[in-house]
């Protein structure tokens, strides 16, 4: 099965500390309220209820329209909630307000990032890129010691392709802040230029410096298996389990790592935590439980699980080479067949599929 870096998400990633953000409220009639509201507003999105802090956002930007705060935590929100147009709209007004806002930079940067990442033609898309650019340089004007700035940059870079600037942009981020955060943006370009020596050195000063940050784990347990050492990845994998044991992809990294060292017993385990915690994001979550069942002698359940795989990633080549596999164990030649058949579809040429479905004809 395939082995693939976490994504990182970019948006909300540099926050600073609210005090160092706020804005005094000018004096007026209605202030005490919109302090109210925007403390509130902050309070919820911290707390990751984005829609309960979009209704206040608004509110709070309603009772003081042109208060520059207001307008940024409100465009945050609706960052978090996917809705950028709005979001430039209020950052472009709050810099109206306070042309030294360097945050609201920062953001408006992210925010044509955004649009670059959920557009549905990106190369189409590329000239918003060139908007964060032209933003961050007005931003490191104003504050040319503001890690965000050059951490923003980096990501911007990283989606162009143009990786040398990317990691000269994250290696300034990280001299003016060390941020967890960032090390795990620069271990995934370092990974895109095949320096994975370079990542993994990276990567284990950053869980040395930062032990608790579970980004960092899974990254560097991830990029310890595409180094084929699956007994150090499973350790780092199995730390970030007890850092965040609510989250599903530590389970799938830490499944993963125990398949590589065929031992399908505890992958299968790791496996099954993964899709209940999170039934419906990993189908390599049912991929690998699947395998590991076949493994273990149980196909019908291996089938059961290859069939959720490709329901819910169904051009994936592999996923039905492996169902074909469980297929054919049960006997069932025409599944078998079929199988085989789209993995070919999918993958022409994949010399396994081509084997197996001349076994079954």
């Amino acid at each position: 099965m395939r082995v693939l870096l976490p994504v990182l998400m970019l948006v909300g990633s540099f926050a600073v500390p609210v005090a160092a953000q706020a804005q005094n409220p000018a004096p007026g009639q209605g202030n005490s309220q919109f302090q109210e509201l925007l403390n509130l507003c902050v309070q919820l999105f911290r707390l990751g209820r984005y829609q309960d802090a979009l209704a206040v956002c608004e509110r709070s930007v309603r009772s003081n329209p042109t208060n520059p705060d207001g307008l940024y935590w409100l465009a945050r929100t609706q960052l978090r909630l996917g809705l950028t147009t709005a979001a430039v709209e209020n950052l472009r007004k709050a810099i109206a307000q306070n042309a030294a806002y360097v945050q609201a930079y920062v953001a408006l940067a992210q925010a044509y990032y955004d649009q670059y990442r959920l557009s549905d033609n990106r190369e189409a898309s590329r000239g918003v890129l060139d908007q964060a650019l032209t933003v961050l340089r007005d931003a490191e004007r104003i504050n040319p010691k503001y890690a965000p700035i050059f951490a923003t940059r980096g990501v911007v870079y990283s989606a162009l392709g143009t990786y040398d600037r990317a990691v000269e942009a994250f290696n300034r981020s990280l001299a003016l802040e060390r941020d967890p955060q960032v090390i795990g943006l620069l271990a995934n370009v370092y990974l895109k230029q095949s320096k994975l020596d370079d990542a993994l050195k990276l990567l284990d000063e950053g869980v040395k410096a930062f032990p608790k940050d579970f980004t960092l784990r899974l990254n560097y347990g991830v990029a310890l298996l595409i180094k084929n050492e699956p007994a150090a990845a499973i350790e780092q994998l199995k730390q970030a389990t007890v850092i965040n044991p609510a989250e599903a992809e530590g389970y799938v990294r830490l499944g993963q790592a125990y398949q590589v060292a065929k031992d399908w017993k505890n992958a299968g385990a790791n496996f099954q935590n993964a899709v209940v915690k999170s039934p419906f994001k990993y189908p390599e979550a049912y991929a690998g439980l699947g395998r590991s069942y076949l493994e273990l002698g149980d196909a019908a359940k291996a089938r059961e699980n290859f069939t959720k795989a490709v329901a819910m990633d169904s051009r994936n080549a592999e996923y039905y080479y492996w169902l074909g596999r469980a297929n054919e164990a049960l006997g069932n030649k025409a599944g078998a067949k079929d199988a085989y058949t789209r993995a070919l579809q999918l993958r022409p040429g994949y010399k396994d599929a081509e084997e197996a479905l001349a076994r079954v004809q």
